[in-house]
């Protein structure tokens, strides 16, 4: 992400400016415009309302008190119709508590007391600025995540309904092995992200082949084979989370190096995407689905122990399949005194 602090440009952020001394006006609108805002400059609220509506601001500096009645707080109730919504600095030359607490209730964001220096009122403008576009970047993210984890796994199950809940009993999956395996908690955040997300290359597979009830041909195979390739390129964007897309890349390869696309082998796939391979498989095996029952336990832990060092990392297949014939599904509970 663009670092904010170092790419902030005063040129780059309108102000409008309200106060009803003339004089003080003036002062305000020469600090700013010397440090390079652009601004509007009024005197009455009625003045600072018809602006907000007619045009975008990324900062309001308003005395609290306008005229006789009017107070500049109000000024905030205005700005958050507005799409983004400027925050709004109150300067105030008679600070009370009263005001204050009006400041609060109207969501302001700072209140400055007059009479302020200019270098005073100018790093209180920047760092305002700057939060307000770190919680809306912030507010985008959260957005976009929920996206992820919410619209996109459930467009993937529209795709392929024998697949349903698979993705989120993955996650699950994964979370108890990777902290039972002392994975870190910001590998443990990037797995449950790939985790939920890792069928999202099937996107690209025909609806034919995925809700095929019956076994695959070779070459439908081959084309089903290919959506962890297409799910690293579905999820190229995500360029914080190299590490999602990478384990979504690799979550049908081997420790014998006989996996797909890459055929990597042992340990070129790093822990967190070789729990991912366990827990997918896990749950494919003991879930029904329209081609096969599901699995009996035993048959899965005996899966688990012949395939050790073949399919799935030795120590944690045989880390799972001595916790599933000790505990039984228990054994991925969130703790071990929950059920699953």
């Amino acid at each position: 992400m663009e670092d904010i602090s170092r790419s902030f440009d005063p040129r780059r952020h309108r102000v409008l400016v309200v106060d009803d001394d003339v004089d003080v006006l003036q002062g305000l609108c020469l600090t700013l415009r010397g440090a390079g805002y652009p601004l509007l400059a009024v005197q009455s609220l009625p003045e600072a309302v018809t602006a907000l509506r007619r045009e975008p601001f990324q900062l309001v500096l308003t005395d609290l008190y306008l005229g006789n009645n009017d107070l500049g707080v109000h000024i905030a109730d205005f700005a958050r119709e507005q799409r983004p919504a400027p925050p709004v600095i109150v300067l105030t030359g008679r600070p009370t508590f009263d005001g204050a607490q009006e400041a609060l209730r109207n969501h302001v964001a700072d209140m400055v007391v007059k009479p302020v220096a200019a270098s005073q009122l100018l790093a209180t403008c920047r760092r305002v600025i700057q939060e307000a576009e770190l919680a809306r970047r912030n507010s985008e993210l959260e957005s976009a995540n929920r996206v992820l984890t919410s619209v996109l796994p459930r467009t993937i199950e529209m795709k392929d309904p024998t697949t349903s809940g698979h993705a989120s009993r993955v996650v699950g999956y994964t979370d108890s092995l990777a902290k039972r395996c002392g994975v870190s908690d910001e590998d443990c955040s990037s797995l449950r992200l790939a985790a939920l997300l890792h069928d999202i290359g099937k996107i690209g597979v025909p609806d034919h082949i995925l809700q095929k009830p019956g076994p695959l041909t070779a070459d439908e195979f081959e084309v089903v084979k290919r959506h962890p390739a297409m799910g690293y390129e579905v999820l190229a964007e995500l360029t914080e989370h190299a590490n999602v897309r990478t384990w979504v890349y690799q979550h049908h390869e081997r420790w014998d190096g006989n996996g797909y696309p890459n055929r990597l082998k042992g340990e070129e796939v790093a822990l967190p995407g070789r729990i991912l391979v366990l827990a997918e498989v896990y749950d494919a095996l003991v879930e029904e689905r329209s081609y096969k029952p599901a699995w009996p336990l035993a048959k899965v832990i005996a899966l688990f122990r012949e395939q050790a060092g073949r399919q799935f990392d030795p120590d944690l297949a045989h880390l799972v399949a001595d916790g599933l014939e000790r505990s039984g599904n228990r054994f991925f509970a969130a703790s071990p005194d929950s059920l699953f």
